[in-house]
């Protein structure tokens, strides 16, 4: 690896980071392809389908609620729902202990398309993980973890 002194100009020349960039596209082309086929498919895609989860899992709940769970932007997730609620997967209830709160809850149709409905992962790659020992699970699981944190250390929604 390039040494700390070379200053961030010798960093983008590394090797390492040109492979990291590689394969972390080659991650996000494969979740792009595979929400496409979700979309084209089953009429739902990998964000849809996160945010769908969410709500069953975490009962009813607030917007900004499932706005944190799910690490995208108010706006983003505000479009999800508002596709959810057409399709009558979800509904946005007011709580009677505040009136002005909106909470997301499932309906009937949603949660029946969730038993039906295909994960959010290809299959091949549940597959995949499932053949994988524990600790490298577990290894994966950290390595990600970590670079997310990184990520989000490196306050990328600054960069608008």
């Amino acid at each position: 690896m390039a040494e700390q002194t070379n200053g961030a100009e010798n960093r983008m020349l590394d090797p390492l980071f040109i492979h990291l960039t590689k394969k972390l596209r080659e991650i996000a082309r494969a979740f792009n392809k595979y929400s496409k086929y979700l979309q084209e498919n089953h009429q739902i895609t990998i964000p849809q389908v996160v945010c769908l989860r969410e709500v069953h899992e975490h009962g009813p709940i607030t917007l900004s609620a499932l706005t944190n769970i799910v690490a995208l932007n108010n706006s983003t997730v505000t479009g999800i729902v508002d596709r959810l609620e057409n399709q009558g997967l979800l509904v946005r209830t007011r709580t009677s202990a505040d009136r002005r709160q909106i909470h997301l809850a499932m309906t009937e149709k949603g949660v029946e398309f969730l038993t039906t409905s295909p994960p959010p992962v290809p299959e091949r790659l549940i597959s995949g993980i499932t053949r994988l020992s524990q600790d490298d699970v577990e290894r994966i699981v950290w390595a990600v973890d970590q670079l997310a944190e990184l990520l989000r250390e490196a306050d990328l929604d600054g960069l608008d």
